[in-house]
């Protein structure tokens, strides 16, 4: 009887032990799953035009714009310039594929560069990166109302003061 009792035991035991290795890859094969998901939503997508990218189309306040230039052909010469949503120039980059071929440029448009732009809400809206001197077509990106964690109270995005405020 108690070798019966036994086996009972043992069989109970076993599934027990094959039911917590089931429940445990399904659990390590839906977490790869998201953790994937989730190094995808984090990638960079490229836009390009010529030589010139971005990392991106879309950014948040406060955030980073990289931008790679590679594989300028020496007749490539002339200035990049970021274009505000209000149409006016917020930065100008030179480039001379006769001096560089290729080089990394980043910036992050702040309130305290332009006076036109009085706020960091101003900031929001279309862009445009747009190539003097060459005929590349110009890459447009856009900024969303939403702040990068850390950001809110950051460098860059205070209103301008009040006696200098253009709007």
């Amino acid at each position: 009887m108690k070798i019966k009792e036994r086996t009972k035991k043992k069989k109970h035991t076993g599934k027990i032990i094959a039911l917590i290795v089931i429940v445990g890859i399904a659990s390590a094969v839906a977490y790869s799953y998201y953790q994937q998901k989730e190094s995808e939503a984090h990638q960079w997508h490229w836009v390009s035009s010529g030589p010139f990218s971005i990392n991106k189309n879309q950014y948040k306040l406060g955030e980073n714009i990289f931008m790679i230039v590679n594989g300028l052909q020496p007749t490539d010469v002339g200035e990049i310039d970021i274009v505000d949503p209000e149409g006016g120039v917020y930065s100008k980059i030179p480039f001379n594929g006769t001096m560089k071929s290729s080089f990394k440029q980043f910036f992050k448009p702040v309130t305290e560069r332009s006076l036109a732009l009085c706020n960091a809400t101003a900031l929001v809206g279309n862009w445009n990166i747009v190539f003097k001197g060459v005929s590349y077509k110009s890459i447009p990106f856009k900024i969303i109302n939403e702040f990068i964690p850390g950001e809110e109270s950051g460098s860059g995005m205070a209103p301008v003061p009040k006696g200098l405020y253009p709007c």
